[in-house]
């Protein structure tokens, strides 16, 4: 551990990049938001407390326009409910 540290050091004191790798096999291994923006934009303003009518005036939709995309992402994560989207959102780095 302390030879590891002493190495990357002396690399970057060379001017070297030097990365962690639990940090960059994290980096891999991300999944890919399935999320269009604007279902994501929908999620983050339900993630902030926001109602679905508080939502969709700061979005500028209609209500069943908000129920509607909030469907869709129910559905693309597979989430049962508001509080489980926003947990994987959160989880896989979406929000």
């Amino acid at each position: 551990m302390a030879d590891d540290l002493i190495v990357a050091i002396h690399s970057v004191m060379k001017g070297k990049v030097v990365y962690a790798p639990e940090l960059v096999v994290g980096l891999t291994t991300q999944t890919k938001n399935p999320l269009s923006e604007r279902e994501t934009e929908v999620l983050r303003a339900i993630a902030n407390g926001l109602s679905t009518k508080q939502a969709a005036e700061s979005l500028f939709l209609s209500d069943g326009t908000v129920r509607n995309y909030m469907s869709t992402i129910l559905s693309k994560l597979d989430a049962s409910n508001r509080v489980e989207a926003i947990q994987i959102a959160r989880h896989n780095g979406w929000l």
